[in-house]
């Protein structure tokens, strides 16, 4: 799941789906043209907001790419989250501060759509939001409100209703790249 996300946020923010789509569509551009709404990767403030097992894994993946890391885990001390080089934060803090948020939080009857409108619209115009855990942590109907607005572009790998119907708007939202709840799902990882 980790790999993905990593894979998946440097694909947002480089736009490499949507510049393969905009190509074979015969509709590219080259060059800084094609970069308009680009951001290096490397070097992006970076949030993760459940610092888990997955979070974690992603956090070592991070390294070589310089990322200053905050972390939202209310259930967590801060200490062990400083132990891995991250910044113990509030989630408005980070959201206003990250251009990377990945989301890795377990859903809990406390935190259910936790992120919803006033959090999403203190994300900076343009940001990466990777939803890779529960989508019940979300206000799903918000979440795609802001991506169809082009406030901030997302991945996803996890529904409220899996599978998705054939005839869901997700399937063709601009600045949301799709995964089938299937990250996690490869033969290394189930033996």
């Amino acid at each position: 799941v980790a790999e993905s996300a990593l894979a998946m946020a440097i694909d947002l923010a480089r736009g490499i789906t949507a510049a393969d789509r905009a190509f074979r569509a015969g509709a590219e551009h080259s060059g800084l043209a094609g970069n308009e709404d680009s951001f290096l990767f490397t070097g992006a403030p970076v949030g993760i907001i459940g610092f888990g097992d997955l979070g974690r894994t992603l956090r070592s993946l991070l390294v070589p790419f310089r990322n200053p890391v905050s972390v939202f885990d209310p259930w967590l001390p801060p200490e062990a989250i400083r132990e891995q080089d991250c910044q113990p934060t509030d989630l408005d803090q980070l959201l206003r501060t990250s251009r990377v948020v990945f989301v890795f939080a377990a859903v809990t009857s406390e935190n259910q759509g936790f992120m919803g409108k006033r959090e999403f619209e203190l994300m900076q115009p343009g940001s990466a939001f990777l939803l890779m855990s529960r989508a019940a942590v979300v206000d799903f109907p918000e979440f795609i409100a802001q991506v169809r607005s082009g406030h901030i572009r997302a991945a996803t790998d996890v529904f409220p209703d899996e599978p998705v119907a054939g005839d869901s708007p997700v399937r063709s939202l601009e600045g949301l790249l799709l995964s089938a709840h299937r990250t996690g799902g490869t033969t290394e990882a189930l033996h």
